[in-house]
């Protein structure tokens, strides 16, 4: 649901349809004609958006009417929810649903797209209308309207309750994806009153989120102070199902390279390489050569997580030195678990050296070897192919190039 920054009242989905539609059309009668609405209610609707939002979206003239920056702003972001929920449709159609669904995109409304999200974060509908604000009548009829629109059941019973069902679910992708664009469109416009609330959540995967996201957050609220930021950390599965319903604008990490998923894009930011690690006064420090792989092999390893981009430079780095592999009597993915599981004994591990920058910085860990050949790998930015950046996720990516410069001039990446 959108709010008017200034008062909290909404801006119901069927007024920013209009906007959209007059933006396309260059008028009201066009623009009700697609609508499938009169002239007259169309007017209405950018009245209301214009005194709701407290900006000129249309300029009215003899010919027609042509929207005005923030107005250009404002459409595109409900056109690109519009075409999302178009897809949504589309795609409920191959599952069985009939010609009728593809309604759905400019008749389905707030309070059932919201109802169908927390719906399937709640375990009751009790649980979610409380969350939403509305009784638990009003959230089951919102829900029964949104199976009316989709022409299908969303929902299906199991043993431990109700849950979406294949059809929920990819409508519920579509929809948060449809609603984050309007959010979007909501905080372009408050930022061109002057007004604050933009906001950026980044997904960071373990070896950057000790350096590289909090320096880049630094930078970009350094430079934009109206900027909120959202760090959420989890494994890369995880947090690419967030990215895909745009509950997080991007992934900051390791890259796939290769093996990216096809609805995914990468920037690289820098290469990485790996170093081995150890705690200051470990046995293999006793001489003042660095140990050789094979002197550190006889020690036991925290190793990554199994089927990792991590696990198979492990792997590889052994198999090409002809070394057997060592003992790995832990797998983390959790860099506070490595560094606590090396600080309290004689374990060694294979890790980026911006995770253990302060440890080492402290003198605490020990950089065992320098950086290892063939363990270079890509870091940078993941992002959904068809995602249109907002002005505060392009000034936190900027963020992140800088903090990444700087990354590549620290010792251990060099």
């Amino acid at each position: 649901m959108t709010q008017n920054e200034e008062n909290g009242a909404p801006v119901p989905l069927r007024v920013l349809r209009a906007v959209a539609a007059v933006a396309e059309a260059g008028g009201v009668t066009r623009a009700a004609s697609m609508l499938h609405q009169s002239a007259s209610s169309v007017t209405r609707a950018i009245q209301e958006a214009e005194a709701r939002l407290g900006i000129r979206l249309f300029d009215r003239g003899a010919r027609g009417m042509a929207a005005t920056a923030a107005g250009e702003i404002l459409a595109l972001r409900v056109a690109r929810a519009t075409a999302l929920l178009r897809a949504a449709a589309d795609g409920l159609r191959l599952r069985g649903a009939p010609a009728s669904v593809m309604a759905l995109p400019r008749l389905v409304g707030d309070t059932s797209l919201a109802a169908l999200a927390l719906r399937a974060e709640h375990a009751t509908e009790g649980a979610a209308a409380e969350a939403l604000g509305i009784s638990q009548s009003a959230l089951h009829q919102a829900l029964r309207r949104l199976e009316h629109l989709a022409k299908l059941p969303l929902f299906e019973r199991t043993r431990v309750g109700t849950r979406l069902n294949e059809s929920g679910r990819w409508l519920l992708l579509h929809g948060r994806r449809a609603v984050a664009e309007i959010r979007i469109g909501h905080e372009e416009l408050a930022r061109w009153r002057g007004l604050g609330g933009r906001r950026v959540s980044i997904g960071s995967l373990p070896m950057t989120g000790d350096v590289l996201v909090p320096r880049a957050a630094a930078l970009a609220i350094g430079a934009e102070s109206d900027l909120s930021l959202a760090i959420k950390g989890g494994t890369y599965e995880a947090l690419t199902e967030m990215l895909r319903a745009a509950d997080i604008d991007f992934i900051v990490g390791p890259l796939r390279g290769a093996t990216l998923a096809a609805d995914f894009v990468e920037e690289v930011l820098f290469v990485d390489r790996f170093v081995a690690v150890v705690r200051a006064g470990h046995p293999l420090l006793a001489h003042r050569r660095r140990p050789s792989l094979r002197q550190m092999a006889a020690y036991p390893w925290v190793g990554p997580l199994p089927g990792t981009p991590a696990q198979r430079v492990f792997d590889r780095l052994f198999v090409q030195a002809g070394i057997p592999m060592p003992g790995v009597s832990i797998q983390a993915h959790s860099t506070a678990v490595v560094r606590s599981v090396l600080l309290s004994g004689n374990h060694v591990a294979l890790v980026s050296p911006l995770q253990v920058r302060a440890e080492v910085e402290a003198g605490l860990l020990v950089h065992a070897s320098g950086p290892l050949g063939g363990t270079e790998r890509g870091i940078g930015i993941t992002q959904r192919r068809d995602a249109l950046a907002s002005s505060a996720c392009l000034a936190v990516m900027e963020a992140l190039r800088r903090a990444a410069a700087e990354a590549v001039d620290t010792p251990g990446n060099k």
